[in-house]
């Protein structure tokens, strides 16, 4: 009976053990199972999955394809669009720009002047001179200037300064005809008018009345070439009326004729060279006849036929640069007897004129705001002419001494000092003290 229970202890392990490991096999059968359905179940979730992955392609490549018709629809619209746009432009600019086009300008000045001696002191009205621009299309313009002056009697006179057309020809080539300022010398042509002017009047012998041609009726030429890189050459060559003689025996009118009263015309002109530094060296020649026929004046006397030869020439500077102004011009002109013995035939009549200038704007050297719009100015100029060994009245030595004050670039407030020492010997001397006002617009 021990060896039986021996046994049956012995056996209990061992048993159990068997037991164990049928059930760990049952269970390990089970979970093959279990997988290989998971398994299969997934194989058909990723099955689905690309078949869904490759509908969702399908759908994305069809709308891309539209998307792509749809941008090339939208950039042909956009196309389309701009070029009605364009076109309706085009139209609008042709309609609403005219070929021509107006323009206007011009300066007037105000002032105070007070002489020594026995003259009177008096509140100066100025003048008014408005200009007319008119361009047609970019090879014609008409320019022309009025200059509206209250005299000393409290007449208004008007005059014409210059009308002309200028039919732009070339770059280098400009015409010119019709009434236009004489390109004689610097001043009439570039500084007459007041708020250019850095003094207030004219050099002496440089205004109307003097020695420079003021404007002529004719025919020009002008333009500029470059030479260098640093030099360019300037021109204005010009064929008009001339002068004629004065009322005076040793007088011409140098301002435009609108009729010449004989066939021999003026011609003349200026060349120059301007330097890339702001320097400009001028050379101007005139050259023409001068006629007059016998005849009875407005007074009662006799005009006597006089025929003569008027030739000019001269010589300018100018340095404009910054706040500097410097300038320089000289001129000499001689009417002499031509065509042998003319009744009442006159004598050689010579006259001369220059001046020099100098002005400086404070802006260069002071940083104040208010001082650097100070400048002042400094101008002495001679004019000469006689009849034989006697001096005309208007033959003078003149300084001038000033200072500006510039509002703006077109507004000036000048004021200065005018001393006038006369070389005829039976007119006294003269101080003028000066105020201007001067604007451009």
């Amino acid at each position: 009976m021990y060896r039986k229970l021996k046994k049956k202890i012995l056996y209990a392990p061992l048993f159990t053990s068997m037991l164990l490991m049928s059930g760990g096999a049952a269970q390990s059968q089970e979970t093959a199972v279990d997988f290989k359905n998971k398994i299969i179940e997934l194989e058909q979730r990723i099955s689905g999955l690309e078949l869904l992955k490759q509908e969702l392609q399908e759908l994305k490549d069809s709308l891309e394809k539209k998307e792509e018709t749809v941008l090339a629809k939208e950039e042909k619209l956009d196309s389309e669009i701009k070029s009605i746009k364009s076109l309706r432009k085009s139209m609008s600019v042709r309609e609403a720009k005219p070929r021509g086009k107006w323009h206007m300008a011009g300066y007037a000045d105000v002032g105070f002047e007070a002489i020594s001696g026995d003259n009177n002191d008096s509140f100066v009205a100025g003048k008014f001179n408005p200009m007319f621009h008119f361009q047609y299309e970019d090879w014609l313009l008409f320019e022309g200037e009025l200059q509206i002056v209250t005299n000393e009697a409290g007449e208004t006179i008007i005059d014409v300064e210059f009308s002309q057309l200028d039919f732009m020809l070339h770059d280098n080539i400009t015409l010119v005809v019709g009434k236009y300022l004489s390109p004689i010398g610097q001043f009439q042509e570039r500084l007459h008018p007041s708020w250019i002017n850095r003094s207030m009047n004219a050099p002496t012998g440089f205004g109307h009345g003097g020695v420079q041609p003021a404007n002529e009726v004719g025919v020009m030429l002008r333009g500029g070439v470059t030479l260098t890189d640093e030099v360019t050459f300037r021109y204005a060559l010009s064929a008009g009326n001339g002068p004629r003689f004065g009322h005076d025996d040793d007088e011409l009118e140098l301002e435009g004729i609108g009729a010449d009263n004989d066939s021999s015309k003026a011609l003349g002109g200026r060349l120059a060279l301007v330097h890339k530094s702001s320097l400009e060296l001028g050379f101007s020649y005139l050259n023409s006849g001068v006629n007059s026929q016998a005849g009875l004046l407005p007074d009662g006397d006799m005009a006597l036929a006089r025929k003569g030869d008027y030739r000019l020439w001269g010589a300018d500077m100018a340095y404009t640069k910054g706040s500097w102004d410097i300038r320089a011009e000289y001129l000499n002109a001689k009417n002499s007897p031509s065509g042998g013995t003319v009744a009442g035939g006159f004598e050689e009549v010579n006259w001369e004129a220059w001046y020099t200038q100098l002005a400086y704007r404070l802006s260069g050297l002071l940083d104040n705001p208010a001082l650097g719009k100070l400048e002042p100015v400094i101008r002495y100029g001679e004019f000469r002419t006689n009849v034989g060994d006697e001096l005309q009245l208007s033959a003078e030595k003149r300084w001038n001494i000033g200072i500006n004050y510039w509002l703006s670039s077109s507004i000036v407030v000048k004021t200065g000092i005018e001393r006038r020492n006369y070389i005829l010997v039976n007119r006294a001397d003269e101080t003028r003290y000066k105020v201007q006002m001067a604007y451009g617009f």
